[in-house]
């Protein structure tokens, strides 16, 4: 097992590449949780039929 020094750097490393994944984490969260929020908009929405059927027709 190879051992790892623990210098100010390598911490500084390693909170970067977890920051990095969290906020790649929290954009795809992010675009999930609008593109739902679009579809439940769409579909409480009065022009919601027409929406429809324009898609039908294409």
């Amino acid at each position: 097992m190879k051992a790892m020094e623990l210098t100010p750097t390598t911490v500084a490393q390693f909170d970067n590449t977890t920051m990095a994944t969290r906020v790649s984490n929290f954009k795809k969260s992010a675009k999930k949780f609008f593109k739902a929020t679009y579809r439940f908009l769409m579909v409480i929405s009065p022009v919601y039929p027409q929406y429809v059927e324009s898609q039908k027709r294409n």
